[in-house]
């Protein structure tokens, strides 16, 4: 039986009591880099204050156990969705393998088969595209209302890209957006992986082709959630076990580093945006 995981494990108003206590600073609690994104002590809700629609924040969970992630992205957007919380970007890493895949992906049989041999638990993510393996990568996850509305997945792809390239810029890395059809979901022939594929979706080296990240929307009326994976280093687990080939070691990233990147870059996008749609 494939383990999945789509309930939410604690209440999406947890996220909004933090914004509402602390609107300046959205980290949880400050463990440094020990921080466990499931250490939530909400704090006595307050009124909160009207939030500018260009105004981004940073949920920086730090390291997270992999049974929650899938539903607390999803409670993010939730809570967005009603107007508890402002933008936000969530960054967060995993304390032990696991595997995602797209909300509507037909896994291959070979990788259920290789994960429950390693023991790798797999959760189905609300977004769309090809199966992620975690656990030795920085997760985003980012919700937003584009100034636009109704636009299609490939249209906010391609809104969005230009800032996640500056941000592998701002920490050295050159960066374009990929250029390949996006996969089937059904299709087994890239072995399900998300990362054989550098689609439109993605972002790659400039000069290598590596695929630096993989992204995935789900879209709902006018608010958006994208989750991206970034590899910071090659996985403790045999890749090739899982989808029939190696992935290829991503260049030297500091975590800490490329979250105020994106921090930075998302939210001068995001200014941005906003500003062109009000002129």
């Amino acid at each position: 039986m494939m383990r999945m995981s789509l309930r939410r494990p604690r209440s999406a108003s947890i996220l909004a009591d933090h914004f509402m206590q602390h609107p300046h600073n959205a980290t949880p609690n400050d463990e440094g880099d020990e921080r466990i994104c499931d250490r939530y002590n909400p704090p006595r809700k307050v009124p909160m204050r009207t939030v500018s629609a260009r105004t981004l924040r940073l949920l920086n969970d730090g390291v997270c156990s992999p049974e929650g992630n899938m539903a607390r992205d999803l409670a993010l957007l939730e809570a967005f969705e009603r107007g508890d919380i402002p933008p936000t970007l969530r960054v967060y890493q995993w304390a032990s393998p696991a595997l995602t895949y797209g909300v509507n992906q037909q896994l291959p049989p070979r990788l259920v088969q290789a994960c429950q041999q390693l023991g790798i638990p797999m959760f189905r993510r609300p977004t769309g595209g090809k199966a992620v393996l975690h656990g030795h990568d920085l997760t985003l996850a980012l919700v937003w209302r584009p100034a636009a509305t109704r636009l299609y997945p490939r249209q906010v792809y391609m809104q969005l890209a230009p800032a996640l390239i500056a941000a592998f810029q701002q920490v050295g890395v050159p960066a374009t957006q990929g250029d390949a059809p996006a996969p089937h979901p059904r299709s087994f022939e890239d072995g399900g992986d998300c990362f054989a594929t550098p689609a439109i979706a993605d972002i790659t080296h400039a000069n290598t082709g590596i695929k630096l990240m993989g992204c995935a929307l789900l879209v709902r009326d006018t608010s958006v959630l994208m989750q991206a994976s970034v590899p910071l280093r090659l996985p403790e687990v045999p890749v090739e076990m899982l989808f029939g080939h190696p992935h290829p070691e991503p260049p030297p990233l500091n975590a800490e580093s490329l979250i105020q990147a994106f921090y930075k870059s998302l939210s001068c996008w995001l200014g941005e945006a906003h500003l062109a749609h009000t002129v």
